[in-house]
């Protein structure tokens, strides 16, 4: 039987964990500009993050040039929740191009006024946003390693946000002793009937 190295399982566990935890959609936007370089550096980084990371990655077309009856118009439109946009545009450029797109959410953990959404109703501003430029980036294992990062603290975050919320209160004064309720005092019936008898027995006249 073959064994792993220790670092190996390792890696492995941590991997199985982001995958558990992780509740990020991740959709990478190609460039479309005529760039062998650029397309290498997207095929290579998808491949990694499915490969190694066992982490699915959605790819659409360039986000500038995106219709609004297209498949990648209803791939974007289909996400619910939190999202982890790749691309090749700043993070104002990919936030605008985004919110042409119909896609708003709150950007890179920046705060934003939520309007009260209707009981049942799915408010996606209520989600977050977090935008990656890939231009920053030298080679594609750099840019896995941001993305794990961010992950990684956002599963973090989330997890002692939960833990916050399912803490005991510690505060609360315990409740006082409960007290046995006394046994109800139930006549001797037995003994009622002897006396009667007695007493029966003394009024004849002998």
């Amino acid at each position: 039987m073959d064994f792993l190295p220790a670092g190996d399982l390792s890696n492995i566990n941590q991997n199985l964990l982001i995958t558990e935890t992780i509740k990020l959609a991740i959709v990478l936007s190609q460039t479309d500009k005529p760039s062998t370089e650029h397309r290498d550096f997207e095929e290579e980084l998808v491949a990694i993050l499915l490969m190694k990371d066992g982490l699915e990655v959605s790819i659409i077309g360039d986000i500038a040039n995106i219709r609004e009856d297209s498949t990648d118009a209803l791939c974007l439109e289909g996400i619910r929740g939190n999202l982890f946009f790749a691309s090749w545009y700043t993070d104002q450029q990919a936030k605008l191009l985004l919110e042409s797109a119909g896609v708003v959410g709150s950007y890179n953990d920046r705060p934003v006024v939520l309007p009260i959404a209707t009981a049942g109703h799915y408010d996606p501003l209520q989600r977050t946003i977090q935008c990656l430029d890939l231009s920053q980036f030298n080679k594609p294992i750099d840019a896995r390693r941001s993305i794990l990062k961010s992950i990684q603290e956002r599963n973090k975050t989330t997890a002692e946000e939960a833990k916050t919320h399912t803490s005991p209160d510690t505060d609360r004064p315990a409740p006082p002793p409960t007290r046995p309720m006394p046994k109800r005092q139930v006549p001797n019936e037995t003994t009622d009937a002897l006396d009667s008898l007695l007493d029966t027995f003394n009024d004849i006249d002998l």
